[in-house]
């Protein structure tokens, strides 16, 4: 008919369509045979599997009645024939030569778990996770492919410091300690966001840059929670529809050049950390880099995760007026304040500055600096800091404060220099 077998061009120039794939190498090209396919014709999948249902004749997801259909249109290798292990192993091989040492296993559900492993485990990662949506884990794919990602516990985060009207239910955020029920800490990475849940306008229920200040605090807690063990960080670019791509690449272009994150002068070509909730209109659907693992706290919240992860947490303070306070361990201490949202108001209005004085805290006295202000890591020796905490003798807080909508976080080994005895009482 004259039309071309493959009539799509990839990023890499290579064709594709028509279930075959040319490729770059010459042995990664894929003839429609190395695909699941109908028995007597090989242009079209044996199932199809994608919204709404996800499913293919079973009532569930975990017993591999997918692993042989096309998902949302795109060809299913057939990993039976042995040129096609031989493809994914020569993909895997690059990776690993190349230097990568950590993978996502993408949409690992509908994946034949002995399949993926005869090519991925002939690797030595060091960490693989999988695309994971809510499911009960059934304990094949932890023990042979890696662990879960877990996207229950960020949806948890969001509520109860961003949709939640009732203070009062606040200290149930201290009793979070999983997401999805049945995958244990262990076996599970956080992420914060992730691409499939972006929204093309602020919506407060769905953790995204647009939500401004209230989802860096809810990135800030994150990170600052000391029962999980893994978290993933959310640093991207901006969007007005979920469609676009990285600055530089628009919608209708077939070749495009990102633009870089650093300036020529090295500055970082990033959105500042927002201060209200959710971002104005006009810098929500702007298309620049937000790198939000860059906004200010982020850095020094770090620091904090690696002293105080996995230490037993303790209720401090909890008033029932959206303020709330936590120690993990003895020298570790977290203070937060709810805000609120101009586009979507709780109701219960701005609950201002929180000051700490008089707050017994028991730890160690000193200066701390709040490392959830500072705009990078907490150097040794420092003797200033943006934000300050001063704990007396006896363990009782003299001086510090938590802005509304924010979080503070001070450990033991983040004083500043220059402490002076502090006895209780003294100012």
């Amino acid at each position: 008919d004259g039309e071309d077998v493959a009539p799509c061009v990839g990023w890499n120039g290579s064709t594709y369509g028509n279930r075959r794939m040319s490729g770059a190498r010459g042995w990664d090209a894929a003839p429609p045979d190395h695909f699941h396919h109908q028995p007597d014709d090989e242009l079209h999948g044996l199932c199809g599997v994608g919204a709404p249902s996800y499913l293919c004749g079973s009532p569930i997801t975990t017993d591999c009645s997918c692993c042989k259909c096309d998902l949302y249109g795109m060809p299913d290798w057939n990993t039976d024939q042995q040129e096609v292990l031989d493809i994914h192993y020569r993909h895997l091989e690059e990776l690993n030569d190349m230097g990568v040492t950590m993978l996502r296993v993408d949409a690992a559900l509908y994946e034949d778990v002995g399949q993926t492993t005869r090519s991925l485990n002939r690797f030595p990662w060091d960490f693989v996770y999988m695309e994971w949506w809510g499911e009960y884990p059934v304990g094949i794919h932890d023990k042979y492919i890696g662990d879960y990602r877990d996207v229950a516990l960020t949806w948890k985060i969001c509520d109860q410091l961003a949709v939640e009207k009732n203070l009062t239910k606040l200290p149930k955020l201290l009793d979070l300690s999983y997401g999805v029920f049945g995958i244990d800490d262990a076996k599970a990475i956080y992420p914060i966001a992730y691409h499939d849940k972006r929204t093309d306008e602020a919506v407060q229920e769905v953790p995204t840059y647009k939500n401004g200040l209230e989802y860096h605090q809810q990135q800030k807690f994150f990170l600052a929670w000391p029962k999980t063990t893994r978290i993933m960080l959310w640093g991207g670019f901006s969007w007005s529809t979920t469609e676009q791509g990285p600055p530089g690449c628009e919608l209708g272009q077939d070749f495009c050049t990102p633009e870089p994150v650093f300036k020529e002068d090295n500055t970082m070509a990033c959105m500042p950390t927002p201060t209200s909730s959710p971002l104005p209109a006009e810098e929500a659907q702007k298309h620049q880099w937000i790198c939000e693992h860059r906004w200010t706290g982020v850095a020094g919240l770090v620091g904090f995760r690696k002293a105080c992860r996995g230490l037993p947490v303790t209720k401090v303070e909890s008033s029932g007026q959206g303020r709330l306070a936590f120690k993990a361990g003895d020298e570790c201490f977290v203070a937060l304040v709810r805000g609120t949202n101009d586009r979507f108001p709780q109701g219960y209005g701005n609950l201002g500055e929180w000051s700490l004085a008089g707050l017994a805290v028991n730890l160690p006295a000193g200066r701390y600096c709040d490392v959830a202000a500072l705009p990078a890591r907490f150097v040794e020796g420092a003797a200033t800091c943006p934000r300050e905490v001063v704990v007396g003798e006896d363990g009782v807080i003299r001086s510090g404060s938590v802005l509304e909508g924010d979080l503070l976080a001070i450990h033991a080994g983040a004083r500043l220099a220059g402490n002076r005895r502090l006895r209780a009482g003294a100012r």
